[in-house]
């Protein structure tokens, strides 16, 4: 049956339209109509729905029903199985991350002769998920597994200035209400919409006297922001790299995670405009 739907593919039409692969859509058209549904399709239901012939339906349910993506109920319609749940299940959100971010943060470490470390969102705090140490004999790194108040953090500003409005203005009150003191609102607030203006943050550690952080964000497939990749700058005599070059190899390297994780090139770029106004090392 997989040879008979891969028989239907037009590898001409691939190749000229965006490499289009009609059995796929078809496929990937019915599972997402029936996830779309709660109560068991018939075939005949699926095919309207989808304002296709019978026929064109009938070797694809076919197929995914052999692959275990649907199932047959006893009144001769189909359901979505758990397959997909179990794939999604296959490969955790946190620990695709860790694995695309890995030989990213390693080769940035190389070529930055800084340390630096992811950070995710756990509620009101940011979480340390992967943590990369500099070659240098001297280093500033944190502990993997470490939480900090949000704000404290510009891995954590990152996060908070790309998350959605509702969930932003939430945590910003949790916060003012913990009296954390992490400034007033009006402060925050500036904090926040400067990142989300510039789409990272540079600024002086809150914690380590000397140490300037460079944090940028990692995006998924669907451009939304799950992560923050933080470079703690510490400057010393050993290092080859300005903070400009460690700037520019940061974002480059936040990118190439971004890419891995699916994050399209059609998307508006990470890089800053040199030309720009707001970028950190014009005149």
């Amino acid at each position: 049956m997989a040879a008979s739907v891969a028989e239907t593919l037009d590898d001409g039409e691939a190749g000229r339209n965006g490499y289009r692969v009609p059995a796929v859509d078809k496929a990937l058209d019915v599972l997402e109509f029936m996830a779309s549904s709660a109560e068991p399709l018939t075939q005949t239901e699926i095919a309207a729905g989808l304002g296709r012939s019978i026929h064109e339906i009938y070797r694809i349910l076919l197929l995914l029903e052999k692959r275990g993506y649907i199932f047959r109920t006893q009144s001769d319609r189909f359901r979505l199985s758990l397959k997909l749940f179990e794939l999604a299940h296959m490969h955790p959100p946190v620990n695709r991350l860790v694995e695309c971010a890995l030989p990213v943060m390693r080769e940035l470490t190389a070529n930055a002769d800084q340390s630096c470390h992811l950070v995710v969102r756990e509620g009101q705090n940011a979480l340390v998920v992967l943590q990369i140490d500099s070659p240098l004999p001297m280093r500033y790194s944190v502990a993997l597994g470490s939480h900090f108040p949000i704000l404290e953090t510009s891995s954590g500003a990152v996060l908070l200035a790309h998350s959605n409005r509702t969930e932003r203005d939430r945590i910003v009150e949790r916060i003012l209400v913990s009296g954390e003191g992490q400034g007033t609102r009006a402060e925050i607030e500036a904090r926040l919409n400067e990142v989300s203006r510039l789409g990272y943050e540079m600024r002086a550690s809150l914690a380590v006297e000397g140490c300037t952080n460079i944090s940028m964000p990692v995006r998924d497939h669907t451009g939304a922001v799950i992560a923050a990749l933080t470079v703690p700058l510490l400057p010393q005599k050993a290092a080859r790299f300005g903070r400009e070059a460690v700037f520019e190899r940061t974002q480059a390297a936040a990118e190439k995670i971004s890419a891995a994780l699916g994050w399209s090139e059609s998307t508006p770029s990470l890089r800053a405009d040199p030309e720009r106004r707001d970028y950190p090392f014009s005149d």
